[in-house]
C-alpha cells in the first residue's frame, strides 16, 4: 500500500461512506474531504467532518499505518495540532495531540480491484503503464485530457521563459536571443548553448551582428571550442578577433561547457550548429518582430542565409566535410519553432493582454506537422494517433510528466482505469 494512493481513495471519494467508523465505534461522516495540500503540512486543508453528530473543521492526514504519524515527527510539528481525523490503512495505535487528547482516526476501507489495478500499472515494464487500455475509454475523455496536456506543456514552457524574462529585468529581446541560443542545442546540447547564451551580454551580440566573421569568434570563443593548436588561419583569427572582444566585454569563456559529440553525425555536431546560429542571428536582425508576426510560426527562409565559406567545408576545426555541407532541414525548422519561438510568442502574446493568444499558438502547432521521435512513436505503437505537432507536444508533456515518473493518480486516463477496473 501507497500513501498517495489512499490520499487518491479519499480524495475522490472511492470508498464505501458508510463504512466509516472511529475505534470507538462512532460514526465518521465526509461533509467535505477537504483540498489537497501539496505545501508542507496537513495532506488536506479544512476539512469538514461529522463524528458522532457534531460537526468538526481542521485538516486531515492520511498514512499507511497510523505510527507513520510519529515516523514522519508529526507529534513534534505544531502545524499538525489542529489535525481533526486522522486518516489509516492500518490502525496500529492511536495518536494524540500535545495535551493529551486522542485524535479520531478511521481505517479507510480500500477496493481490492482498485488497488490490484494501481499496482499493475506501477510494477508494469511498460514504458506506459496502461498500454493499450484506453482504448475501452471513452475517446472523449481521452480527447480532453490530450489537450489539456498541450496546454500544460505549453505552460510549463512559458513559465520558464517567464522567469529568464524577470532575470533579465523584462529585457524582451535578451530573453528571446537567449531562447533562442538553447534551441540550437536540439536537445543534446542544449543545456550547453544555454549556458552560453546566458554568457554573452546583448551588447556584445549587437556589436557583432554588422561583421559575421566577429560574431563567429566570439560564440566560438565564448564556447571554448577554439583549440588551442590552431589547425589553420581561419581558427587562427578566430582565437585574435575574440581576444579583442574578450578584453571589450570583459568576458570568461565557459569553463567545462560540456559540448556533446560522441555517437552524433556531423550535421548536429555543435561546431556546425554554431556556424548556423550566427548565420541566424546576422541574417535575422528583427528577431523579435519575426517571432511574434508569425505567431511563432517561422519560414524555413529564416534559415536559408549561408553560412561562412569555411562552415561550408568543414563540419569541425580541421575537419572536412565528405559529401558536403547538408544545410538545415525542415526538421530542424520545426523543431525551432515548437520549442523556442511558438512558446516565445506564447509568453510575449500573453504578456501583452491578447485574449487570443491561446488560440493563435495552438493554431499554429495544428498547422505543422508532428514530432517523429521514440516517445511519439511509442504512442503510435499502442495505437494513438499524432496528427499535429500540438498532439506530438501533449504525448511527450504525457510520458515525461506522467507516464514516466508512474504518477497514474494524477492522470486523467490512470485515474479512470483505476475506478474500472475491468479497463486495464
Amino acid at each position: 500500500m501507497q500513501e498517495d494512493f489512499l490520499q487518491y481513495i479519499w480524495k475522490y471519494g472511492l470508498f464505501p461512506a458508510d463504512r466509516l467508523f472511529t475505534p470507538k465505534g462512532e460514526r465518521v461522516e465526509i461533509l467535505a474531504p477537504g483540498q489537497f495540500n501539496t505545501d508542507a503540512g496537513p495532506d488536506f486543508l479544512f476539512s469538514r467532518i461529522r463524528i458522532a453528530g457534531t460537526v468538526w473543521v481542521g485538516h486531515t492526514e492520511i498514512h499507511v499505518k497510523a505510527s507513520d504519524w510519529f515516523r514522519h515527527g508529526h507529534d513534534k510539528d505544531p502545524a499538525y495540532d489542529t489535525v481533526i481525523l486522522h486518516v489509516v490503512y492500518e490502525a496500529d495505535c492511536e495518536v494524540t495531540r500535545p495535551g493529551g487528547e486522542v485524535i479520531p482516526a478511521v481505517s479507510l476501507p480500500v477496493k481490492p480491484a482498485y488497488l490490484d489495478t494501481y499496482h499493475g500499472m506501477l510494477s508494469t515494464l511498460s514504458p506506459v503503464p496502461c498500454g493499450a487500455a484506453w482504448q475501452k475509454l471513452e475517446p472523449l475523455e481521452v480527447e480532453s485530457w490530450l489537450v489539456a496536456m498541450g496546454v500544460e506543456r505549453m505552460e510549463s514552457k512559458t513559465t520558464m521563459i517567464s522567469g529568464r524574462l524577470a532575470e533579465n529585468k523584462g529585457g524582451w529581446e535578451e530573453t528571446l536571443v537567449q531562447i533562442i541560443f538553447r534551441s540550437f542545442g536540439f536537445g543534446i546540447n542544449q543545456e550547453a548553448f544555454d549556458r552560453l547564451g546566458r554568457s554573452l551580454p546583448l551588447q556584445a551580440i549587437r556589436y557583432s551582428l554588422a561583421n559575421p566573421f566577429r560574431l563567429e569568434a566570439l560564440l566560438f570563443g565564448q564556447s571554448g571550442m577554439i583549440p588551442e593548436r590552431k589547425p589553420d588561419p581561419y581558427s587562427k583569427g578566430l582565437a585574435a578577433e575574440f581576444e579583442f572582444a574578450r578584453r571589450k566585454y570583459n568576458l570568461e569563456p565557459l569553463m567545462n561547457p560540456g559540448w556533446k559529440f560522441l555517437r552524433m553525425r556531423p550535421a548536429n555536431f555543435p561546431t556546425v550548429r554554431l556556424a548556423q546560429l550566427a548565420t541566424f542571428l546576422s541574417g535575422n536582425p528583427d528577431r523579435l518582430g519575426l517571432v511574434t508576426r508569425s505567431a511563432g510560426r517561422v519560414s524555413r527562409g529564416v534559415f536559408e542565409h549561408p553560412v561562412s565559406s569555411y562552415w561550408k567545408i568543414h563540419y569541425d576545426f580541421g575537419k572536412k566535410w565528405a559529401a558536403g555541407y547538408p544545410g538545415i532541414g525542415s526538421d530542424t525548422v520545426n523543431l525551432f519553432s515548437i520549442n523556442a519561438a511558438i512558446p516565445f510568442f506564447a509568453c510575449w502574446a500573453n504578456r501583452q493582454g491578447d485574449h487570443t493568444a491561446r488560440e493563435k499558438w495552438m493554431e499554429s502547432l495544428e498547422k505543422m506537422p508532428p514530432e517523429s521521435n521514440r516517445i511519439t512513436r511509442i504512442w503510435t505503437g499502442y495505437g494513438f494517433r499524432v496528427p499535429n505537432a500540438f498532439y506530438s507536444q501533449a504525448f511527450l508533456h504525457l510520458f515525461t510528466a506522467y507516464c514516466q515518473p508512474r504518477k497514474c493518480l494524477s492522470c486523467r486516463i490512470g485515474q479512470a482505469l483505476i475506478q474500472n477496473p475491468g479497463g486495464v
